[in-house]
């Protein structure tokens, strides 16, 4: 096995990509407003006479780390020379200069995973449980001409297949040397979600090892509570505007939700990602979020409030990361109400070197490998009602953090509720369906509105979407509150519509 290394004057790289999106502007008669930057992954080779190894090594790791890091710095390096260039030197090439009067956008696309031409490896391969991390960040340049920054991956499907996922660092050691930064966007942080596969195989060749996961999610708090230990600078006070999606919305359908998750918080006492993003969000005007998290994402009084917000929008996962479910099934079926398992350095990390069961595992596979043509999945949807134990913690602290947001316009708290009950499930359930076949999926939340709602009233206004289900007194006062509560019917999809996101 060998990794064939790429291009190494990645600065030349840099400069074409860079001058290239410069005349395109300019062909187009606008002004030079934006980078977008394609960062390629080194060719895996797999020759006969050296095949790869299941599992990826540390080295192997760092290899391909390395070449990314060094397509980073190029691409910093060389918008700051850009930028450095008279106008009269530019206009002699018919370039245009940077236009500092726009928010300039830098555009980061990681690509996915690429093979040779021997096929014969296995599976783990294309399932990445290892981040790339970027190296020497205190030699990056500052950009402060450049107000916008995407991180994305391309080449994703919904299973995530030869997706080399990014530490949670990376964006933000990024982010915090473009001083003028007004909005980051990061529509995938890489959080794969455990997918139903209807074979034992394909459940280990994709697991999403449990250890790694919670150790992210604990990292990038500590990058956003602590900055300058953990980065070398502060977040830039700049930043008006955020995407993060932390999962992709197509994967949730695969979820087996009677399985037991892993406690993603412990040892902590409090989520890490929702105290942190509580804190980030004190100086956003907008932020759109996507993420499992617990009532201390919101602000309470006594601490900083989030004044600034205009436009607020948070998608949460009906699972919360302790491993208990704001929602249960329509007869009070929760499975694992204890919540969710403790990781261990043990049985959560995924091995670093191959171990006999996985050759076992791969000759299991080879016998069959057609088998899951028919039947890929088996899912288990079943959680439509709130807990309310659970959920109404949740409104309350979404209800008191908009007390003290006076530019507010919009602000939506939801979920996505889905009934694709497994086979025994659905037997169960013969004599009275809850949702019918091609209407099997709703959203459930609150919105509030500070002009007027969906039915033409005026001035401030709760619109509930939560079906015949009703929250208790106690936190009804709260909304009542903020404006007029209007009620909505459910609006019904066959599977999980993704051009809502937007």
């Amino acid at each position: 096995m060998a990794i064939r290394p790429l291009e190494t004057d990645f600065k030349s790289v840099a400069l074409a990509a860079i001058e290239k999106d410069a005349r395109s502007w300019a062909a187009k008669s606008l002004p030079f407003k934006g980078v977008r930057h394609n960062v390629t992954i080194p060719l895996i080779t797999n020759p006969r006479d050296d095949p790869m190894s299941c599992r990826e090594s540390v080295q192997e790791n760092a290899a391909i780390s390395s070449q990314v890091s060094a397509q980073v710095h190029a691409v910093y390096e060389q918008l700051l020379a850009y930028r450095s260039r008279t106008p009269e030197s530019l206009t002699k090439i018919q370039l245009p200069s940077i236009d500092l009067e726009s928010d300039f956008l830098l555009q980061l696309t990681i690509a996915a995973q690429s093979f040779d031409i021997y096929p014969d490896f296995c599976k783990h391969r294309i399932w990445h449980s290892h981040r790339l991390w970027l190296s020497d960040t205190g030699l990056l340049p500052n950009l402060p001409f450049v107000k916008k920054l995407g991180i994305s991956s391309g080449g994703t499907t919904p299973d995530h297949e030869r997706v080399r996922p990014l530490s949670l660092r990376l964006p933000f050691q990024c982010f915090v040397r473009l001083p003028s930064i007004r909005e980051l966007d990061l529509p995938w942080m890489w959080e794969r979600l455990p997918i139903a596969y209807s074979r034992r195989a394909f459940r280990e060749y994709t697991r999403c090892w449990e250890g790694p996961w919670r150790d992210q999610r604990h990292d990038f708090a500590a990058v956003l509570m602590r900055p300058e230990e953990e980065l070398g600078n502060s977040i830039p006070a700049s930043l008006e505007k955020a995407r993060m999606h932390f999962w992709e919305p197509l994967s949730v359908l695969k979820e087996d939700q009677a399985a037991q998750r892993p406690n993603l918080i412990h040892p902590a006492p409090k989520d890490p990602v929702s105290v942190s993003l509580c804190e980030l969000a004190v100086q956003l005007e907008e932020f759109d979020l996507r993420a499992l998290l617990t009532p201390d994402l919101f602000p309470v009084a006594g601490t900083q409030q989030w004044s600034n917000m205009r436009r607020l929008r948070i998608e949460f996962h009906p699972l919360r990361p302790d491993g208990l479910w704001y929602f249960i099934g329509p007869r009070g079926e929760d499975p694992h109400s204890e919540g969710g398992f403790i990781i261990s350095d043990a049985d959560h990390y995924p091995p670093l070197a191959d171990r006999p069961e996985d050759k076992l595992l791969d000759q299991a596979y080879a016998q069959n490998p057609d088998e899951d043509v028919e039947v890929d999945y088996l899912p288990d949807h079943f959680r439509t009602a709130p807990c309310r134990e659970r959920i109404e913690p949740l409104l309350s602290a979404f209800a008191t953090a908009l007390e003290n947001t006076d530019k507010l316009e919009d602000a939506y708290l939801f979920a996505f509720l889905s009934w694709r009950p497994s086979e025994s499930r659905q037997e169960q359930y013969e004599d009275e369906l809850p949702y019918q076949p091609r209407k099997n999926t709703h959203r459930w939340g609150v919105r509030y509105l500070a002009a007027s709602g969906s039915e033409g009233g005026s001035g401030p206004t709760v619109e509930w979407q939560v079906g015949s289900w009703k929250p208790s007194q106690a936190v009804m006062q709260l909304f009542e509150d903020l404006g007029h509560q209007e009620w909505l019917d459910f609006e019904y999809y066959p599977g999980r519509p993704t051009y809502l996101d937007t």
